[in-house]
């Protein structure tokens, strides 16, 4: 009984004692004074990293668009297709079809805004009623520029503006703006070597396009009959523009006067 009650003592001792050997190895494995429940894994790399706060986060610039400047294309080039026919649709150069250089003109770019067709017929009844009705209204045989631009306000409900700024870019700039223009000239400064010699001395003539490759204005020139698209160098054409001056030609005009005439040009709209 007494050998039993031994080793019953003996092992609970053993077993307690190996209890107590597993908690202290647990307590001694932890740093003292340690939150055990500090050592758990945390769920995120955020609970990892930690921001600085004394350093401030970058500012992320928001991506700007490529801004490409807006160029002005000016073409090297126009032309409008407008209708052409002489001042002499018959070929007959009587005084009256000598003197209708305005007439012409005037009859051709009203032809081309109203969208009318243009023939030999419309072009010699057009000149016929319209010198009919200026000499009822007092015209001159020769217009002034202002007094073609009246015709054509009041005759052909156009819109018609003087221009005296006369040079090859004010021009294109008037043509770009689907105007024609209407020039007044010393017929002979022009040069044109399809007038009859030694042509006329005073002539209007419309310019509808221009050519910068060549440097040349394109023209339908009513003085001869090969005046359609017939083209002259800026500077020539623009050297030749000169009004006719009534108080010059009471007494006949010769050339010297007519080149005094004052530089002006006619731009001529629906």
């Amino acid at each position: 009984m007494k050998t039993r009650y031994i080793f019953l003592i003996l092992s609970i001792f053993l077993l307690s004692g190996c209890q107590i050997l597993q908690q202290n190895e647990v307590i001694n494995s932890v740093s003292p004074g340690k939150d055990l429940s500090a050592t758990s894994t945390p769920t995120s790399t955020a609970e990892l990293v930690k921001p600085n706060p004394e350093t401030p986060a970058p500012k992320i610039e928001p991506e700007k668009p490529e801004v490409k400047p807006i160029e002005s294309e000016i073409p090297n080039f126009l032309d409008y297709p407008v209708a052409f026919i002489s001042q002499a649709p018959y070929a007959i150069w009587d005084d009256l079809h000598k003197e209708a250089c305005e007439e012409a003109a005037m009859i051709t770019v009203a032809k081309y805004f109203n969208n009318e067709p243009l023939t030999a017929h419309t072009m010699e009844q057009g000149i016929i009623n319209l010198a009919e009705w200026e000499e009822a209204n007092n015209y001159q045989i020769d217009l002034t520029a202002a007094e073609a631009a009246e015709i054509l306000k009041n005759y052909f409900n156009l819109k018609a503006e003087l221009i005296t700024e006369v040079t090859p870019d004010r021009i294109k700039a008037l043509l770009l703006a689907k105007k024609l223009i209407i020039i007044p000239a010393a017929g002979r400064q022009l040069d044109n070597p399809y007038f009859q010699t030694p042509g006329p001395i005073y002539h209007m003539l419309v310019i509808r396009g221009y050519d910068d490759r060549t440097g040349e204005f394109i023209t339908n020139d009513v003085g001869t009959k090969r005046g359609e698209g017939f083209r002259y160098q800026y500077q020539n054409l623009i050297a030749a523009i000169h009004d006719w001056d009534p108080v010059l030609a009471a007494s006949g005009m010769t050339d010297e006067e007519i080149e005094q005439g004052r530089k002006v040009m006619i731009a001529v709209s629906k």
